[in-house]
C-alpha cells in the first residue's frame, strides 16, 4: 500500500477514535441520545473517508487531449472544482478540464466517466432521489431527505431534473421481468386522465400478470401479486403493441393461451387482435361489477337493499352460467322513466357486445384469471397516486419519463437505478 494513503487511513482512524471518545453518552443518556451521537459520528467518519478516497481517485488526467462527444478534440485547460453531492454528503472534487474549440464546449471527462448528474449528483445520490421523486412530488423529495438522509442537500428543481434523466434512461431501456410464465398469463389494458396544462390527457395503462386463481380474492389481495406495469402517453396502439410483445416474450410456449382483459373498450380488442395470437379475450368482470351496479341504481334505487341483492344474484348468474341470465333479467326490465330507459339501453347494448368474452364458467374451469380490478389498480397505483396529486399539472414533456420509471419501479422494487445513469468512458 503506498506510504500517502497509509497515513491518510492512519489519520482517519486517529480521528474516528478521538470522536468516540468525546462523544461517547454518559451515564445519564437515554436511546435517543445515544442514536443522535451515533447518527452524527456516522455522518462525519463517512463524509470524512469519502472526501479522502475521491479526492485520492481524481485530479488525474492522461495526456493534454480529449475526445469530445462532437467527434473533434479537446485540449486541456485547467484543474476545476465542485462539490460532488456523494450519499455520505458534499466532498470537493479537482478535475481535469477540457475545451473542444471545434464545438466552444468545455467538460470534465471524469464527470462523464463517473456519472456525475444534475446538482453534482453521484450516481447512488441520484438512485435515492429518482426513487423518491418516483414516489411522491419533487418538492417533497428535499423535505423527506432532511428527515432520512440530512446529508444530502438538493432543491426541487435538481431533483426533477434527476428524475427526468433517470426516467429518459428507463423508457430507452425499460427492465423487464426474466424467464417465462410459471402460471396462466394474464394482460389487461386501460387509461386514466391526468391533469395537463390547458386539459386533461389519457395515460394508457397496461399490465402482465400472473394470478394466483382463488374464488373471491379481493381486488385489494390481487393487487399484492407481483406485476409488470407499463404506462405511456403515447398512442393506445403503441401500449398496446408494447404490452403484447412482453407477453410474447414471457409466453411459456406459443401454444399457451393468454387471458386478454378489458373493460369493453373498442381500442383495447382491436389491438389484441392486431398484436395478440392464441388469446382468450375477458371482459373484466371489475368493471362488469361497476356496470351492474349502475343498472341496479337506476332499477331499483342507488344503495338499497334490492339493488345490492340484484348485482349479488347476477354475479353469481355470470360466474355459474355466463351471461344468458343477465341478459334475460335486463330485457325484461320496464324502466319507469326516461333516465333509467336511457341506462337500459347503453347497458344492455355494452353487454350485448361484450357476450362472448363474458363466458366465466368456462374461464374458471380453464384457470384463466377472469379480472378482479388489476388494471383499475395499475392505474391508481402508477398514476393516480403520483399524477393527481393537489395543484398537478403535467405536460408530455416531462410527464412521459417519470411514468415510465414510476412503471419500472413497481414492476422491480429493487431496480437498481444507478444502472440507468448515463455514463461515459474517459478518453
Amino acid at each position: 500500500m503506498a506510504p500517502d494513503r497509509e497515513e491518510t487511513i492512519a489519520e482517519l482512524t486517529r480521528r474516528f477514535e478521538e470522536r468516540l471518545r468525546q462523544d461517547w453518552p454518559n451515564e445519564q443518556a437515554d436511546i435517543t441520545q445515544i442514536e443522535d451521537i451515533v447518527s452524527r459520528i456516522e455522518r462525519e467518519g463517512l463524509r470524512e473517508v469519502t472526501d479522502a478516497m475521491v479526492r485520492e481517485h481524481t485530479g488525474k488526467r492522461a495526456g493534454n487531449q480529449a475526445a469530445c462527444r462532437c467527434g473533434g478534440n479537446a485540449t486541456y485547460r485547467k484543474q476545476a472544482s465542485i462539490d460532488l453531492v456523494t450519499a455520505h454528503g458534499r466532498v470537493r472534487a479537482e478535475r481535469a478540464y477540457f475545451y473542444c474549440p471545434r464545438c466552444r464546449d468545455g467538460f470534465c471527462p471524469q464527470d462523464h466517466a463517473w456519472g456525475i448528474g444534475a446538482g453534482h449528483s453521484t450516481p447512488t445520490t441520484q438512485s435515492i432521489v429518482g426513487f423518491l421523486a418516483a414516489e411522491g412530488a419533487y418538492s417533497g423529495v428535499p423535505k423527506v431527505l432532511r428527515r432520512v438522509r440530512p446529508q444530502i442537500h438538493l432543491g426541487t428543481k435538481t431533483v426533477e431534473l434527476i428524475a427526468q434523466c433517470l426516467g429518459k434512461q428507463v423508457q430507452a431501456a425499460p427492465p423487464r421481468l426474466s424467464g417465462p410464465a410459471t402460471r396462466a398469463l394474464a394482460v389487461a389494458v386501460d387509461g386514466t386522465i391526468i391533469p395537463m396544462r390547458g386539459q386533461g390527457k389519457e395515460v394508457r395503462c397496461g399490465v402482465i400478470y400472473e394470478p394466483e386463481w382463488e374464488a373471491g380474492r379481493t381486488p385489494e389481495a390481487e393487487m399484492g401479486l407481483c406485476k409488470e406495469f407499463f404506462a405511456t402517453l403515447e398512442s393506445r396502439d403503441e401500449l398496446v403493441r408494447t404490452v403484447c410483445a412482453q407477453v410474447e416474450r414471457r409466453r411459456p410456449t406459443p401454444e399457451t393461451r393468454v387471458s386478454a382483459l378489458g373493460d369493453g373498450a373498442p381500442w383495447i380488442w382491436t389491438g389484441y387482435a392486431r398484436y395478440l395470437p392464441n388469446r382468450v379475450e375477458v371482459l373484466d368482470f371489475y368493471h362488469v361489477g361497476e356496470h351492474l351496479s349502475v343498472v341496479a341504481a337506476a332499477w331499483y334505487g342507488e344503495g338499497t337493499a334490492a339493488a345490492r341483492l340484484w348485482v349479488a344474484r347476477m354475479k353469481g348468474d355470470l360466474k355459474g352460467g355466463g351471461p344468458e341470465g343477465l341478459l334475460r333479467s335486463m330485457r325484461a326490465w320496464k324502466p319507469k322513466t326516461k333516465e333509467a330507459a336511457k341506462v337500459k339501453r347503453r347497458e344492455l347494448e355494452y353487454f350485448r357486445k361484450n357476450r362472448e368474452r363474458m363466458n366465466y364458467p368456462s374461464y374458471i374451469s380453464q384457470g384463466l384469471p377472469i379480472g378482479s380490478g388489476v388494471v383499475e389498480g395499475a392505474c391508481k397505483h402508477v398514476v393516480g397516486r403520483r399524477f393527481k396529486g393537489s395543484g398537478m399539472r403535467w405536460n408530455q414533456k416531462t410527464a412521459e419519463p417519470l411514468l415510465h420509471l414510476r412503471a419500472a419501479l413497481l414492476s422491480k422494487p429493487d431496480l437498481d437505478l444507478r444502472d440507468y445513469v448515463p455514463r461515459h468512458m474517459l478518453a
